[in-house]
């Protein structure tokens, strides 16, 4: 009886257990006490499970951002900026001017005319201002005006030498400004610094662009011109040499002198010395030597072969002359070994192609300075087993300072280091025509642009390709005049109209220095665009004047500057009158515009320079 009274009670503490069991339920976030009610209990944290980290923004992405991040900004620059109605303006006049001009040339070129007030936005005078026209080296205006833009006005270029075991490595990153007495300061600092002679060779580094060195409408044959220089991200000298021809006493044959020296330039001197006038063939071509295979991808190498021919006058002075070098690591790599040499007072050290070893930026940080104040030589972080030594660095002037430069003298190569530079900033691929072209594409379009009115293919406008619309181009001065701080953007980057140097030097010297403008001169093609200012120097008005000549017409330069000037005279001519009269407002005063009978497209001439 006793144990039948004992398996009942077990049963049923096994039937209570199992419905507590199948009663259970999860506590959840609402069954928790509070913290209010129970100070002592921490409230449990139900933490989400962490999601996979996303991947690093690839280069397009990147340069998507920063693309959308400037258009972001000229449109709220263009949204702040009110619109006020333009005041009395003598517009029958500037009209009546304006086409007195074209009319005595339309019928040998193509014109188009695109004038803008600043203030207001209104458009003063337009004849086919939509049109698409070959802009010769007002193409330069895009490529540096998209630097300034995404690079920076305070952007410099930086050259670097390091030492790695006993190996020196000079490093470039496109700084177009280094000539001859830049790199000899770099080299003495260098002799400074090191034991030259423990030194077994010089590497040149100039992965930042790629292999490529002509770009599209640049040519790689002929006689070598200097404007048509070769572009690297180690260069020196605009890429080109001084090839100097004068005659010796009691010689057959003249001398010849070469600047700046280097181990990759030679020369073949069959030139002879005769009684009377000069006459001398001086060219530049490649002289094969075969693929560097050091670095990634193997590189066709060569020598700057200098070929001189004909005949020096014995009672010359002398004969000089500049062309262009072929391969522009190789040429500044051998100077700085020959300028180190004389330095150190050394052998001259070999010279290679090469790539070398990644570095932490640690070298440029705050707490070693601005890198004019380094200490060198100066240990870097690395992965690899052999010491890191910077040993001398090379800063460029600002970039504004540079592009005043490009467009005062219009350098073709300057502009096409700017533009592979763009390319490598912005995409971290090595600097090119592709990518380069694709940022500035892209800042068109970030501009508010028709991507459709811009035919880009080069950063200087050296095409007979390339084609852009003058209300394009005054849309640069206008986000220019709005968006950039005084002092730091593209206009005051212009040269001054009758400057004492350029290619504005000689002209609208009538202007009273109020006209900031770039020339374009192509065989027959001018283009004249910039901006008109106050007479303490604020843009008041953009224009941008093309011409083109047609298939079979006949108009000389000097005449396509004339009219280029009349009008941009025309034009300050009635901004005087203007603000005499300021007051009288015109609240529908409707922009002049020109629409003569559409005129079909014609080829445009093979460039001269």
């Amino acid at each position: 009886m006793l144990l039948l009274v004992l398996l009942c009670v077990c049963a049923a503490g096994l039937t209570m257990r199992w419905k507590r069991a199948q009663a259970y339920r999860a506590p959840t976030i609402q069954d928790l006490p509070s913290s209010d009610s129970r100070p002592w209990a921490h409230p449990l944290v139900l933490v989400p499970p962490l999601p996979a980290p996303l991947p690093p923004p690839t280069a397009q992405e990147k340069l998507e951002q920063r693309l959308g991040a400037f258009a972001r900004h000229v449109e709220q620059v263009r949204g702040d900026k009110a619109q006020p109605p333009l005041v009395a303006f003598g517009s029958e006049s500037l009209r009546d001017s304006i086409e007195r001009a074209i009319a005595g040339i339309e019928d040998r070129a193509q014109v188009s005319v695109h004038i803008r007030d600043l203030d207001s936005g209104r458009v003063l005078f337009d004849y086919f201002g939509d049109t698409l026209l070959n802009p010769a080296s007002n193409h330069k205006l895009l490529t540096t005006s998209a630097a300034l833009d995404l690079l920076g006005p305070d952007y410099v270029f930086e050259t670097r030498v390091l030492l790695v075991g006993e190996v020196l490595y000079l490093i470039g990153e496109g700084d177009p400004t280094i000539d001859a007495e830049a790199l000899e300061i770099l080299a003495h600092e260098v002799a400074e610094r090191l034991p030259v002679a423990t030194i077994s060779e010089i590497v040149v580094d100039d992965t930042a662009f790629s292999p490529q060195v002509f770009g599209p409408g640049y040519s790689d044959d002929g006689w070598g011109p200097s404007y048509m220089a070769p572009s690297g991200a180690l260069s020196l000298n605009f890429n080109t040499v001084e090839i100097t021809v004068y005659p010796i006493k009691g010689a057959s044959r003249p001398a010849v002198g070469i600047v700046p020296s280097s181990p990759h330039v030679v020369v073949e001197n069959r030139a002879r010395l005769g009684s009377g006038a000069s006459n001398l063939d001086i060219r530049t071509r490649r002289e094969q030597l075969g693929r560097e295979s050091s670095g990634e991808p193997p590189r066709e190498v060569g020598v700057t072969h200098v070929a001189i021919q004909g005949t020096l006058s014995k009672t010359s002075s002398g004969y000089k002359v500049r062309r262009r070098v072929v391969d522009p690591g190789l040429f500044t790599g051998g100077a700085f070994a020959l300028m180190l040499a004389e330095a150190s007072q050394s052998e001259q050290l070999p010279v290679r192609l090469g790539v070398a070893p990644p570095v932490y930026p640690r070298s440029l940080d705050d707490e070693q300075g601005d890198g004019d104040h380094l200490e060198f030589p100066q240990m870097l972080d690395h992965d690899g087993p052999d010491d890191v030594l910077l040993v001398a660095v090379r800063r460029s002037p600002p970039l504004l300072e540079i592009v005043n430069g490009v467009l005062t003298y219009s350098n073709n190569f300057m502009a096409e280091q700017i533009m592979r530079s763009l390319g490598w900033r912005m995409t971290g691929d090595p600097g090119d025509w592709d990518n380069g072209s694709e940022v500035v594409r892209g800042y068109w379009a970030a501009l508010g642009n028709d991507p459709d009115a811009l035919v880009f293919e080069n950063g200087s406008g050296l095409s007979s390709v390339g084609r852009v619309t003058t209300s394009g181009l005054v849309d640069l001065m206008a986000v220019a005049a709005r968006t950039n701080a005084a002092g730091s953007g593209l206009i005051d980057a212009l040269p001054i109209a009758g400057g004492p140097v350029g290619t504005l030097r000689t002209r609208l010297r009538r202007s009273g220095k109020r006209v900031r403008a770039k020339t374009g001169t192509l065989d027959g093609v001018s283009g004249l665009t910039g901006v008109i200012t106050t007479e303490d120097g604020r843009a008041q008005v953009a224009f941008s004047i093309l011409i083109n000549v047609r298939e079979h017409g006949q108009m000389a330069a000097p005449a396509r500057h004339k009219t280029e000037d009349s009008i941009v005279l025309s034009v300050l001519d009635h901004i005087d009158g203007w603000e005499a009269v300021r007051g009288t407002l015109i609240l529908d005063l409707e922009p002049i515009a020109v629409t003569p009978e559409p005129i079909t497209a014609s080829p445009v001439r093979a460039p001269l320079n």
